[in-house]
């Protein structure tokens, strides 16, 4: 029974970890890059803050970078990159102001 785990059950996990890790990455880089342009974005934050967000997310990619794959790196840095590219094309657009006719 103990071969029958380690030979069966054992590729399956390694297979499912290898695609599962990639999406974690991205989906952290999202969380990540959306939460730094919110900040970033806010012109009525102190510079302090900024910096942090800025040095964060640079931790962030060196610790991915030591710790985990460069498939996880990549994603990760996919997700922060289309994070905060989507949240300053959102706030270069004009606002819609509601005028309603009576």
């Amino acid at each position: 029974m103990s071969d029958f785990v380690s030979n069966t059950w054992n590729p399956l996990i390694y297979i499912l970890g290898t695609l599962i890790r990639p999406l974690g990455g991205l989906l952290l880089g999202v969380a990540a890059g959306w939460l730094g342009a919110t900040i970033l974005l806010d012109a009525a934050r102190e510079w302090q803050l900024k910096i942090a967000i800025f040095l964060g997310l640079l931790g962030a990619f060196v610790t991915l970078n030591i710790y985990s794959g460069a498939g996880t790196v990549g994603f990760f840095a996919i997700g922060a990159g289309a994070a905060v590219i989507l949240l300053g094309v959102r706030s270069m657009q004009p606002k819609k102001t509601d005028t309603k006719s009576k």
